[in-house]
């Protein structure tokens, strides 16, 4: 049994991510928890004045709690699926504090979330919320772009900059994950051309006992590299190993991959080293 952990603002974004991760994992038997996180401070004077029977924890949680209700209400009646169980969370903290205790104390298999961008230049598909995520659960955590409508899913996508290490541990996970959800696993190596041999073998050595296609790309940015892969191949879902805070602070701030940013409109895997060792 998978354990799902959906995050809900309430809004169209949210909500289409929750949608696709019905139909992604419609054939797995699975306990979803919807949660919902208030920060407590945002509350204003209306909020506190409670009733003499309620509790100032009721008075805040009510509201969420009838909007979490109904939603999951849509969701038996849209897609009744006999194996598919439902839990709400209502959760006053930081945001990122609030999801991983959700993940420690439900023993949380994936977190589902929808990204509808930002302002910031940094920020282009992946707004503050889903950096915050990928940043700071150790979780794997699928964000679904926003309007982005479920398709059947074939092909999945693994690109490997030039410094990627991927230990065959990491490797063990995703072609576990390609090969429950029926997916054809592509790896796509980045790298220049005097690094081509070295990375290559590492690569073979690694991939062996995978099925996979594996294709290598030299001389060219990460951005044109994934860019070209994208329009020569179907490609549904891509993934992202994350190996620590800098390379965060790395993928997400060089010039290429915020161009990168700008053109991967798919539902994005994120894979965390230490969960994955």
């Amino acid at each position: 049994m998978k354990t799902i952990l959906l995050l809900t603002d309430f809004s169209n974004c949210a909500t289409n991510a929750i949608h696709y991760a019905m139909r992604f994992f419609e054939s797995k038997t699975c306990v979803f928890h919807v949660m919902n996180v208030h920060k407590a401070g945002t509350f204003i004077s209306d909020d506190l004045m409670i009733s003499p029977t309620e509790s100032i924890y009721d008075s805040f949680t009510k509201i969420p709690k009838q909007k979490l209700n109904a939603l999951v209400d849509e969701l038996k009646q849209t897609y009744h699926n006999p194996n598919h169980k439902f839990e709400i969370i209502v959760d006053f903290d930081v945001f990122t504090d609030a999801i991983n205790q959700a993940v420690k104390r439900n023993n949380i298999d994936y977190v589902v979330m929808g990204s509808n961008g930002a302002t910031g230049a940094k920020e282009v598909v992946f707004g503050s919320n889903a950096i915050n995520v990928i940043r700071q659960v150790m979780c794997k955590t699928l964000v679904v772009p926003n309007d982005y409508t479920f398709k059947p899913i074939s092909n999945f996508l693994l690109p490997l900059q030039f410094d990627d290490n991927v230990p065959s541990e990491q490797l063990d996970i995703i072609s576990d994950f390609t090969k429950k959800y029926e997916l054809k696993l592509h790896v796509l190596r980045v790298c220049a051309k005097n690094e081509t041999t070295n990375s290559i073998t590492s690569d073979q050595d690694r991939l062996d006992k995978f099925n996979c296609k594996y294709s290598v790309e030299e001389e060219s940015t990460f951005y044109q590299a994934v860019t070209n892969y994208l329009k020569s191949n179907a490609i549904d879902m891509t993934g992202l190993i994350v190996h620590d805070k800098s390379f965060i602070k790395r993928f997400f701030t060089e010039s290429p991959t915020i161009e990168l940013s700008k053109v991967i409109k798919l539902p994005l895997m994120i894979f965390h080293s230490r969960t994955l060792i």
